[in-house]
């Protein structure tokens, strides 16, 4: 048997020093392999590729069976178009310009259980191939032999706890309930009969593996370069994020108390932890509210999926060139839509009104920090010149640079872009994709204690968002209308992360994200000032089946036992 491999390039530097020092030790295995190959079979010659080990190598040196580690990792943490911008160009946050995740097949109302490519967001094919290496390491990593690094072999055996859950969540989010599977298929295997198990069963399928997780785990790792994989924080963090959506009102409609009490008290559970250090970080009123996405590995950052800077990494490396303008050589590949550019408060926390003569005017003045850091809007200073979105402008449709790459709306994203990086000498560069922050766990807390009427609790670690990261006053609500608070603030400090799209469908309000996408056409005069005209750039249908993706009808067929979604033919 032979184990395949994808070199794993998450980490700044993977597999690690240990890593590339047996891939160099095998290189020369195989080299010296090839002279009596020849003289052992003149008639055929079967050489061991140089992606793949013998599955001896992998589970007898718990550094090969690392690398092996290394790539549920690439399977199991979704990053950048696969976990934000795709799903934010399905909702009232972007518009996708190039399609990119066949976002549009949904926001057409067009997606079939028949067209569910290998290319979209669906990633069931994907996220199983996850599974079915997690669950190879649990059938093979009794074969290590004891005492062959005993600590790290623990931690491994957490890490892959950690990416079974995740790898699970990810596809009980996007399908719901689905098949438990536990054992490793082979050839042998021709009849295939699981079932799906219920919303619930796999909720708690996947909390037993977080608590295995978050026994076996560190809190920190002193090498650099093991940075990057899982901890007791992110062990935890999932849990959280996994309670809270248990207790949401679409999975939860008989509102069961307790469920917000467990999503309660995980939250607080990590906001209490101490091992590993958490604290806010970049202050969005200072102006250095990206750097939360920019400095690695920073006191906010929980977990985060790293891309060297060394090669292209299929776009995940490529973020500050494709989210740019056109006039700067980007791609504008994801366009903020209208709809969430005017969700962005004014500086004084009160709310942006097209009806204020004032805000009409100058639409862009006055407006809160996160603004500035997160939406890159018309005559905006940006890598050394004003942007000019406007008519004619070197960013906008009509600009002689690259005007197939200019945004629809007329407004690009900002958030996570770098400055400072040349990408007209080299698109890529190292960077980081957040999947959990601190900021994220305070707004979950403080979900669950409005949802159980303990207003001063949420409105503290709601304002803490507000005044710490976000500078803005705070605000004082209790029931409906705090709740209301809540969820609007999740919308902005969470933007473009990949929540709001689930969020809005835990909530039961997925249809508020399927309305037109809108953008402006903005017009520039004589004296200076601009004039603004907003307009729909894509229409959009609600379909109610999208609540959850279709399972790929070529699974159903494989396995006849699996129930479609409702409402999928």
């Amino acid at each position: 048997m032979k184990t395949n491999f994808n070199p794993p390039y998450q980490y700044l530097s993977s597999p690690g020093r240990e890593g590339k020092r047996t891939l160099k030790q095998l290189g020369i295995f195989l080299l010296l392999f090839i002279p009596l190959s020849f003289g052992a079979c003149k008639k055929s010659l079967e050489l061991q590729p140089l992606d793949a080990y013998l599955d001896n190598d992998v589970w007898s040196d718990p550094n090969l069976t690392q690398v092996f580690v290394n790539n549920i990792y690439d399977q199991s943490v979704l990053a950048y178009k696969d976990g934000g911008f795709g799903w934010g160009a399905q909702t009232d946050e972007l518009y996708g310009n190039f399609d990119w995740t066949n976002e549009n097949l949904y926001v057409r109302g067009e997606a079939t259980p028949d067209n569910q490519t290998t290319g979209s967001l669906n990633n069931w094919n994907k996220l199983y191939g996850a599974v079915r290496n997690t669950n190879i390491f649990f059938a093979n990593v009794g074969r290590l032999e004891s005492g062959s690094d005993d600590e790290k072999v623990k931690r491994m055996t957490g890490e892959v706890h950690f990416l079974r859950a995740l790898a699970y969540f990810e596809l009980l989010k996007r399908f719901g309930g689905v098949p438990i599977i536990t054992k490793v298929y082979d050839v042998n295997d021709r009849n295939f009969n699981e079932k799906r198990a219920s919303w619930t069963e796999t909720e708690t399928f996947i909390l037993a593996d977080i608590e295995q997780a978050i026994t076996m785990l560190p809190a920190v790792y002193g090498a650099d370069t093991d940075k990057g994989r899982a901890t007791v924080g992110a062990a935890m963090a999932l849990k959280s994020r996994l309670l809270l959506y248990a207790a949401s009102p679409y999975y939860n409609k008989a509102n069961d108390t307790k469920l917000w009490v467990d999503a309660r008290d995980a939250a607080k559970a990590l906001i209490n932890y101490t091992g590993a250090g958490y604290a806010l970080y970049g202050n969005a009123a200072s102006g250095n509210h990206n750097k939360t996405y920019l400095d690695f590995f920073n006191s906010e950052v929980i977990f985060s999926r790293v891309y060297s800077g060394l090669q292209r990494a299929d776009r995940y490396n490529t973020v500050s060139r494709d989210l740019s303008p056109n006039g700067y050589n980007g791609y504008s590949a994801y366009n903020v839509v209208q709809q969430m550019v005017d969700d962005f408060e004014m500086a004084d926390g009160t709310k942006f009104d097209w009806n204020n003569p004032a805000h009409a005017k100058d639409p862009y003045a006055n407006r809160e920090p996160r603004f500035y850091s997160d939406i890159l809007a018309n005559n905006q200073m940006f890598k050394g010149r004003l942007t000019a979105f406007y008519e004619g402008g070197d960013d906008s449709p009509q600009s002689p640079f690259s005007p197939w790459n200019a945004s629809k709306t007329r407004y690009c994203v900002r958030k996570m872009v770098n400055e400072n990086h040349d990408w007209n000498k080299q698109d890529y560069e190292a960077t980081q994709w957040v999947l959990f922050r601190l900021s994220e766990i305070y707004l979950n807390y403080a979900e669950a204690c409005a949802a159980l009427g303990q207003d001063g609790e949420a409105l503290t670690y709601l304002n803490k968002i507000r005044t710490e990261k976000a500078g803005l006053p705070a605000i004082s609500a209790s029931g409906v209308a705090l709740m209301d608070k809540i969820r609007h603030e999740r919308r902005i400090e969470l933007s473009f992360e990949g929540h709001r799209y689930f969020d809005i469908r835990r909530w039961g309000i997925a249809e508020t994200g399927s309305k037109s996408a809108d953008g402006i056409r903005i017009k520039k005069q004589n004296d200076g000032s601009f004039t603004y005209e907003k307009f729909v750039v894509q229409a959009r249908t609600w379909a109610p089946s999208f609540y959850y993706y279709p399972i790929p009808r070529t699974e159903i067929q494989k396995n006849p036992g699996i129930e479609q979604n409702p409402l999928y033919n």
